[in-house]
C-alpha cells in the first residue's frame, strides 16, 4: 500500500476509512468501480481534516454527497472519496425573515422536511430533488423557473489556500445550472438561506403536488437529467426528436418516459453510458448544430 494512503489511513483512524469500497453503492445510478480509500466525514472538523490530509500529501479527493449526479468509472477511483454527512442545521429569526444556517451534508429531502415542521417557506419547488445542499448549491439546483442560488445568502467554504471563509452570494457566480464552485476546488462546508414564514399546511401541499408531478420521472436508477437544457430550447424535447428514446448501449438505455434521462437498466457500466451519451450529443450536433453540455459529474477512472 502506498505510503501516503497508509498517512490518511493512520490519521483518520483505521475502522473509519474502508478500502475499495465499492462506488455503485453510493450512487443513484448504480454504476462505479472502487474507490481505494472511503470515508464518512460527520462533521465538519472530520471534513476539513480529511481535505487538507489529501491536499499536503498529494493524494487526489472527491468529496461525495448524494451521488445524484455522480457517474463514477468502471475501474474506480485512486485516491481518497469522502462522504459528506455534515448535518448542522440553525434557524436564526430576523425583521425581513428566517435566516436558515445549514451544512452541506444534510440531504435536501431532510431539510425540507424540517423546514415544513418550522412553517419555513421557499425551497418547496426543491422537493423531490436528490443529493444534498451542497451539491445543490454547487450546481444552482433547481425546479419550475426557481433555483436554490436565488435563496443563498452566503457560502462557507475551504478555500484552495486551506483558509474557511464565507463568499457572499454576489461572489458565487449562479447562473442556470452554475456556480463557481464547478470551476475550482473550494469544499462548501455550509450555505445561509433566506427563507420566510409561511402556513404549514400550505408549504405540505405544495410539496406533495410538486412530488406527484416527479412521479412520472423514470423509476430505473439514474442520475436525472443528464444534459442542461441549451435555453430556451428543452434537451429532452431535442433527444426525442432525434429518435433516440428507447435506445440502447449495452445496459444504458434513454428512458421512454424522458429523453434526458439515461436509465441504468440493472448491469449498465459506465462505459455503456458514456458511448450513449456521445452518441446523442454526436446526433443532437449533426441535427440542430448544438453542443449539449452534461449535467453528470465523471469521477475516478474510465
Amino acid at each position: 500500500m502506498k505510503e501516503e494512503y497508509l498517512k490518511i489511513i493512520t490519521e483518520l483512524g483505521k475502522e473509519r476509512v474502508c478500502l475499495n469500497e465499492p462506488l455503485s453503492a453510493h450512487c443513484t445510478f448504480k454504476i462505479g468501480g472502487p474507490a481505494d480509500l472511503f470515508y464518512e466525514a460527520r462533521e465538519e472538523k472530520e471534513l476539513l481534516t480529511a481535505v487538507k490530509l489529501c491536499r499536503k500529501l498529494g493524494v487526489p479527493f472527491f468529496i461525495l454527497g448524494g451521488g445524484s449526479k455522480i457517474l463514477a468509472g468502471d475501474q474506480g477511483f485512486r485516491g481518497l472519496v469522502i462522504l459528506n454527512r455534515c448535518l448542522g442545521l440553525e434557524f436564526e429569526n430576523q425583521a425581513e425573515g428566517v435566516l436558515v444556517r445549514v451544512s452541506s451534508g444534510m440531504i435536501t429531502s431532510e431539510l425540507l422536511t424540517r423546514l415544513a415542521a418550522e412553517s419555513l417557506t421557499g425551497l418547496e419547488f426543491m422537493a423531490g430533488i436528490p443529493g444534498t445542499i451542497g451539491g445543490a448549491v454547487r450546481g444552482n439546483a433547481g425546479a419550475w423557473q426557481q433555483t436554490i442560488g436565488e435563496k443563498v445568502i452566503r457560502v462557507k467554504i475551504l478555500n484552495e489556500g486551506n483558509k474557511v471563509l464565507w463568499l457572499d452570494k454576489k461572489d458565487c457566480s449562479f447562473d442556470y445550472r452554475e456556480s463557481r464552485f464547478k470551476h475550482n476546488s473550494e469544499v462548501i462546508l455550509a450555505v445561509e438561506l433566506a427563507l420566510t414564514r409561511g402556513n404549514r399546511e400550505q408549504i405540505m401541499k405544495q410539496m406533495k403536488e410538486i412530488l406527484i408531478k416527479r412521479s412520472q420521472q423514470p423509476k430505473e436508477p439514474s442520475v436525472g437529467s443528464i444534459f442542461i437544457n441549451p435555453k430556451p430550447l428543452a434537451a429532452g424535447s431535442l433527444i426525442e426528436a432525434a429518435g433516440f428514446k428507447g435506445q440502447k448501449v449495452g445496459g444504458a438505455k434513454v428512458a421512454e418516459a424522458h429523453a434526458n434521462f439515461i436509465v441504468n437498466l440493472g448491469w449498465a457500466s459506465a462505459k455503456d453510458v458514456v458511448a450513449l451519451i456521445e452518441k446523442i450529443k454526436a446526433k443532437i450536433k449533426e441535427q440542430e448544430a448544438i453542443d449539449l453540455k452534461e449535467e453528470v459529474v465523471k469521477i475516478g477512472e474510465f
